[in-house]
């Protein structure tokens, strides 16, 4: 037990009730691809009796999930869900709409606003679309995985400093296969431009320009990601659509009070 909680667990007694559960979803965040019962009980330095019923618990409140097949527990995205209603991230998305609705208008294309999770993916938090009858489309609360295939997860990587950004930079050197030092060198770039254009990994014909969202420190709280489909007959280009995005995600940054345009390697 650490120091700290040790010295909450003496004080008035302490909730242990309480105390047990939050040790025991501090213990599955940190297994991403989920952990047995009896594996969990020794992390936590519990018995498997100890931790039976509070695991029913959690799963019941849907917290966590139980694999049929393994038994293996994993958290849910259910704390991220209410996260979501945590007031910065319910002012950014205050913020961020009418922006957003505004350079689906102006450019024709939609476009989506996506946020890091705790648990190794990134979240589409806020959209908007085109008055057109046809385009590309994210949907609202889709979860993508954090990989080098997405611009919006080497933008959200890059715009950042110290531990956080090598932590970053660790989950999509493993996520994608790809030795670290070729993720930091990619991330390099795109911090240098203040931004990420690249032909889509996922699509084709589709190219992903994505901008950071920015707080006050520089780093990236949020990426706003437009993916630019080219039509037939007509003459834009993705890089024609850059300063709108570039703007609009700039309007952001300095909404929330960010900054607008620091770069960090």
């Amino acid at each position: 037990m650490s120091p700290v909680r040790a010295e909450v667990s003496g004080r008035d007694g302490g909730a242990p009730a309480l105390e047990k559960g939050l040790d025991l979803l501090e213990a599955l965040a940190a297994e991403p691809g989920g952990i047995t019962q009896k594996d969990l009980a020794a992390l936590v330095g519990k018995s498997v009796n100890e931790i039976f019923r509070m695991l029913g618990v959690l799963e019941r409140r849907g917290y966590i999930a139980r694999d049929a097949k393994t038994g293996a527990y994993s958290l849910t995205l259910r704390l991220f869900q209410l996260a979501l209603h945590h007031p910065p991230t319910r002012r950014l998305q205050h913020v961020a709409l009418p922006i957003m609705e505004m350079l689906a208008a102006e450019t024709g294309l939609s476009c989506h606003l996506s946020m890091p999770t705790q648990d190794g993916q990134f979240l589409i938090v806020a959209e908007a679309e085109p008055p057109l009858p046809m385009g590309w489309v994210v949907k609202l609360g889709a979860v993508f995985p954090f990989t080098m295939q997405y611009a919006s997860a080497r933008v959200l990587a890059a715009f950042q400093n110290g531990p956080r950004r090598q932590e970053m930079a660790l989950h999509l050197a493993a996520n994608s296969k790809q030795p670290k030092t070729k993720v930091l060198s990619r991330l390099d770039t795109i911090a240098a431009s203040g931004h990420d254009m690249a032909a889509s990994e996922l699509a084709i014909g589709l190219t992903d320009l994505s901008c950071p969202v920015l707080d006050e420190h520089g780093h990236a709280v949020a990426a706003l990601t437009l993916p630019f489909l080219p039509r037939l007959r007509a003459k834009a280009k993705a890089i024609d659509m850059l300063p709108a995005l570039r703007a609009a995600a700039a309007e952001m940054s300095a909404r929330i009070g960010g900054a607008s345009g620091q770069h960090f390697r």
